[in-house]
């Protein structure tokens, strides 16, 4: 006699989710699979050069002939990747930012986001800032969740000069936005928490001088965010970054990181996922290289709304 399937099984089955994949030979805009041919507007002028070369322009000629000069390319897409957006025009309410094009909703004002990798500042760094902020940016500086400073009300004169002064204490604003390895996230009591498993301060530095203006990561489909932490309270929120590297002492080969990829917030949240894989301190460098590298190679560059 044949097997049955009850009623209740059928609905169960009938009312199952169905993931539905790219049809066969849809091109998603992934390198490795279509090549590198632009999808769209942003990748076109991504593809065009290194966007961080924008910053030789802003030193020498958009500071000296004013807003007016820079380019839309430029103004809203490459200076990104100097940590630089527009400002919205006062009385432009929030409800109109998906209703008007970029022109209509930009002030001649940036908003500059300081790096500050780890969120570490010394007292030099600070006063630093804080002289920017007196000088240059009508006394504002937010802390963002992810551990940047932002000023507002910055002029595109007064940019070489704030460089300038951020350079002077070790600090920068490159790709802090943009679609790059954004700031790298750390745990705030890193080297001071008595019951931390490891100290992620030497991961964090190698993180930041390998890879912050690296040419082969600095076009990335979107943004990729990154967070490690040796502290037992798992204090970076490593559910919601691409990339996680999270203390922990195995049994066998010691301590090192626990490695999490995947996360997401933004139009697809998702949690990370664990893949399980031991990552020993001195292996922090070159595992974030492939875990970027894949999602470089084979993230969905067509639509930036898609999932990668």
């Amino acid at each position: 006699m044949a097997a049955q399937t009850t009623s209740t099984e059928t609905s169960s089955k009938s009312a199952a989710p169905r993931v539905r994949g790219p049809r066969p030979g849809t091109n998603l805009g992934q390198w490795k699979i279509s090549g590198k041919e632009p999808l769209n507007h942003n990748e076109e002028f991504k593809s065009e050069g290194n966007p961080l070369d924008v910053r030789e322009r802003i030193i020498d000629t958009y500071s000296k002939q004013g807003f007016d000069s820079i380019p839309t390319d430029d103004v809203h897409g490459r200076f990104r990747w100097m940590g630089l957006y527009t400002q919205r025009k006062q009385g432009v309410d929030g409800a109109s930012t998906s209703k008007l094009d970029a022109e209509s909703l930009s002030d001649k004002y940036f908003m500059m986001r300081i790096r500050t990798d780890g969120g570490r500042l010394n007292v030099a760094q600070a006063r630093v800032i804080g002289e920017i902020s007196r000088d240059f940016a009508r006394d504002t500086a937010d802390v963002s969740d992810r551990q940047n400073i932002q000023l507002h009300w910055v002029r595109i004169e007064d940019v070489p000069e704030i460089w300038e002064r951020l350079d002077s204490v070790g600090l920068l604003s490159v790709e802090a936005c943009g679609d790059t390895p954004r700031v790298f996230l750390g745990s705030p009591v890193a080297g001071v928490d008595a019951h931390e498993i490891i100290d992620c301060t030497p991961q964090l530095d190698a993180l930041s001088e390998a890879f912050v203006g690296n040419p082969d990561f600095v076009n990335l489909p979107r943004k990729f965010k990154t967070a490690i932490t040796g502290s037992k309270s798992l204090d970076v929120v490593h559910e919601i970054n691409d990339v996680s590297f999270v203390g922990v002492e195995h049994p066998e080969l010691g301590v090192g990181y626990d490695l999490w990829v995947g996360g997401a917030l933004s139009i697809t949240p998702r949690l990370a996922e664990r893949l399980g894989v031991f990552v020993a301190p001195e292996d922090v460098v070159p595992v974030w290289a492939a875990v970027a590298g894949i999602f470089r190679d084979y993230g969905y560059r067509k639509q930036r709304t898609k999932p990668a």
